[in-house]
């Protein structure tokens, strides 16, 4: 049975998570990863390879930090469950967000995965994976292969 205090733990490092991004706060961002842990994988949906370990996620955030200007995200469907000291999360999100290399706002809709573990000052991610919603994948970037 989930102990409903890790639940809400769990939870609350997501509503961090968007409000940190919301904000572009990415050092508070950071702050939400297990940077110990040897096995650190984010997949960005813009990347054709995982970004690996904590200097590849350091280096991933630094480029989002030059890239993004404001920023609101939504979370929603958020699903969790516990699995003694690792939790799973999926949910979906709607970002609008300005990309300054293409001097535009943009919104993204999509989906993702997170894997947490629990250690000693609470839950981390460990895991990280992206993909936006194919039916708005147009939407958003159509622009950009139509030119």
């Amino acid at each position: 049975m989930t102990n409903p205090l890790d639940l809400q733990e769990v939870t609350g490092v997501i509503n961090e998570w968007a409000a940190a991004l919301s904000d572009g706060d990415i050092a508070r961002v950071k702050r939400l990863w297990d940077s110990s842990y040897s096995d650190l994988v984010y997949i960005a949906e813009e990347n054709d390879e995982p970004a690996p370990g904590w200097e590849g996620i350091e280096e991933y955030y630094r480029e989002l930090e030059n890239a993004l200007g404001r920023s609101s995200w939504a979370v929603d469907n958020l699903k969790v469950d516990i699995l003694n000291d690792v939790a799973w999360v999926y949910l979906t999100f709607v970002v609008e967000a300005e990309v300054k290399p293409f001097k535009r706002t943009m919104t993204f809709n999509g989906r993702n995965t997170f894997l947490l573990r629990k250690i000693h000052d609470g839950w981390k991610f460990i895991h990280y994976h992206e993909s936006l919603s194919r039916d708005k994948s147009r939407e958003t970037w159509g622009w950009f292969f139509d030119n």
